[in-house]
């Protein structure tokens, strides 16, 4: 999967907060395509040390919120019981959807 190199972003007085989750891990992302956002460029290709996310676009309450979540190895949105841990995703490249630092909801209760 290729996409946009995005930083994951998280305050270092959380710690452990992801519960596992990939932001626990990392500091990279690979922001990929996905049906709220079909134009991500496709430059970067995800790995182990920049895992695949994506970003949706959420009606809560009538109001637009945009999160990203874990793409799983088939090319899924993992969205299934995620939460958010505290990181956001933000890039300063002007190809990223939004103009604010996105929540990453990575975290999962198992």
């Amino acid at each position: 999967m290729k996409g946009l190199s995005v930083s994951i972003y998280k305050n270092p007085l959380f710690k452990g907060c992801a519960n596992g989750g990939l932001s626990e891990s990392h500091d990279r992302a690979v922001l990929v395509p996905s049906p709220d956002f079909p134009d991500i460029p496709e430059i970067f290709e995800a790995d182990d040390k920049a895992p695949a996310v994506a970003m949706v676009k959420r009606d809560i309450c009538g109001r637009e919120y945009l999160t990203a979540y874990p793409v799983d190895e088939d090319g899924n949105i993992d969205s299934s019981g995620r939460m958010d841990g505290g990181t956001y995703i933000c890039t300063s490249d002007s190809r990223f959807p939004a103009d604010y630092p996105v929540p990453l909801h990575d975290r999962k209760e198992w």
